[in-house]
């Protein structure tokens, strides 16, 4: 091959070159393109999948705060007019649901009628109300576990106040004082009884009231 031929063979090679990559880099710019556009939508798509998600757990949130709300008083089928008795098993569950997580029981003591309590403030006449205090110690996970069946009870309870310390020596013990309230409807012996206690307070209230020292009648020509 002389150098004649081999100038007309680079030409052609050159040529064939060019078109190539004339024909080619466009689909390369295509294909990268169609690659981010994939990337885009699956970024796209992830995110609505999350708050997808997102929107299921609040839902389902939602729905457990409503069953929550909702849930029905304690009945107690005893004629007893003692507002302990009217409780029943609940007070016992709550004990035993500490024990049952584990946590120990330093102290506790109870109150029925506690003034501060909203319901019994507004429907005094309808439920009876005792707040249990209690001093637990435990762990994180104890109480989380003890905090969630006092949430999933399937009557009203109201988990009042809590305040927790970690021990001094071992800070993975935790030392809370929990107040949980009972509530249970009252039977018609608990709600006669509290009608004639409202009743014998309104007539004091009156006869204190009716104590005053009256005027001295006004005497003609005195």
């Amino acid at each position: 091959m002389n150098n004649q031929q081999q100038l007309i063979c680079t030409v052609i090679l050159i040529l064939c070159l060019a078109l190539g990559l004339y024909f080619f880099v466009p689909k390369v710019q295509s294909a990268i393109t169609v690659y981010q556009e994939v990337q885009t939508k699956t970024q796209s798509v992830e995110a609505s999948k999350k708050q997808i998600e997102e929107l299921k757990a609040k839902k389902a949130r939602y729905e457990q705060e409503e069953k929550t709300s909702t849930k029905p008083v304690y009945k107690n089928d005893t004629t007893s007019i003692d507002q302990m008795s009217s409780f029943g098993v609940m007070f016992e569950d709550v004990i035993q649901s500490a024990k049952y997580n584990g946590l120990k029981l330093r102290a506790i003591s109870y109150d029925v009628s506690p003034a501060s309590d909203t319901i019994l403030q507004n429907m005094s006449g309808d439920y009876n109300v005792c707040a249990i205090s209690m001093q637990l110690i435990g762990t994180y996970m104890q109480f989380r576990s003890y905090f969630q069946d006092i949430y999933n009870y399937p009557y009203l309870i109201n988990l009042d106040k809590i305040s927790i310390t970690p021990y001094e020596k071992n800070k993975k013990i935790l030392i809370a004082d929990v107040s949980v309230i009972l509530y249970s409807v009252k039977n018609e012996a608990q709600k006669a009884a509290a009608a004639a206690a409202a009743a014998a307070e309104n007539e004091g209230d009156e006869a204190v009231a009716g104590t005053g020292t009256a005027p001295a009648p006004v005497v003609p020509g005195a």
